[in-house]
């Protein structure tokens, strides 16, 4: 897999907000929640034990990134797991630092971009696609999600207690769609649109159904929310799955994002295993979106 060819500097910095944003649009309602901005980059913390939700982001011109990086290992302790993620010329520097202080490596997710935004293909005629609009579609939204990604579902309350409401101090609007067939849920997708860009993410479907085109179809339906609401443009992280998918949807490879995580031993990881399980009951769902 190979960038494309180069896009306009002002649409991949957008791009990369609109990734930081669509992070920390899910993140900012987990207990403890808090964000830093720092020279080249932003630091999500929160109280969930988690490499996923506790994140340094280092993108394009990073300055003195090994400050960054130590400032980053005080800043997240010795008792959560946390994750790096970089793009740009400073990647090499960034992965050279990390390796020598004890982080393992993870599976890229490339940045893809569909740009402009053309006219979707229509659904697969057994699929109904809705918004994720009172409690019933949002616990039919965490279903498709848990299963999809194998999420255990009692991390749901705290990892993803609602639908984000739009964020308007930073200007980001987040939608979430299900897919049902036969009544059944058994796709999602999300799309957090900021400074003209949609951002997709969250995008499964039920192990049981895959290769019906279920997870295009909520694809384009977060692209199309998008557009509603003023998006040119279109950009998500994709995974190994799906990328060939979003290729066949149109979009383009404009940046990469390698990462690397705290490596946490067995009994560290009981630990944190523990602490979810305290988290949710501390925490138990209530009247959500």
């Amino acid at each position: 897999m190979t960038l494309s060819e180069p896009i306009p500097a002002e649409l991949l910095a957008r791009c990369h907000r609109n990734y930081v944003e669509s992070l920390w649009q899910y993140i900012r309602s987990i207990p403890g929640a808090v964000r830093r901005e720092v020279p080249g980059g932003t630091m999500i913390r929160c109280d969930l034990p988690s490499s996923i939700a506790n994140v340094l982001l280092l993108f394009d011109h990073v300055p003195g990134p090994e400050e960054r990086i130590d400032d980053a290992r005080s800043y997240y302790g010795s008792k959560l797991p946390w994750r790096v993620l970089t793009s740009g010329p400073a990647s090499e520097e960034v992965k050279r630092l990390v390796t020598q202080r004890g982080m393992r490596p993870i599976p890229d997710e490339p940045g893809m971009l569909l740009d402009p935004l053309p006219a979707p293909p229509s659904p697969p005629s057994s699929l109904t696609v809705r918004p994720v609009e009172d409690p019933s579609t949002f616990r039919d939204f965490g279903e498709v999600w848990c299963d999809a990604f194998r999420i255990p579902h009692w991390v749901v309350p705290v990892a993803l207690p609602r639908v984000p409401p739009d964020d308007v101090e930073r200007g980001a609007q987040n939608r979430f769609f299900v897919g049902y067939a036969d009544g059944r849920p058994v796709a999602c997708s999300t799309a957090t649109v900021t400074e003209g860009v949609a951002g997709t993410a969250s995008v499964g479907t039920v192990r049981a159904v895959r290769g019906k085109g279920y997870g295009t179809a909520v694809t384009w339906r977060a692209i199309e929310s998008g557009r509603a609401l003023g998006a040119r443009s279109a950009y998500l992280a994709a995974t190994s799955m799906g990328y060939p998918v979003y290729g066949r949807m149109g979009f383009r490879r404009v940046a990469d994002y390698p990462g690397w995580e705290l490596a946490f031993g067995f009994l560290r990881m009981l630990g944190v295993l523990r602490t979810m399980r305290r988290m949710t009951r501390e925490h138990p769902p209530s009247a959500r979106k």
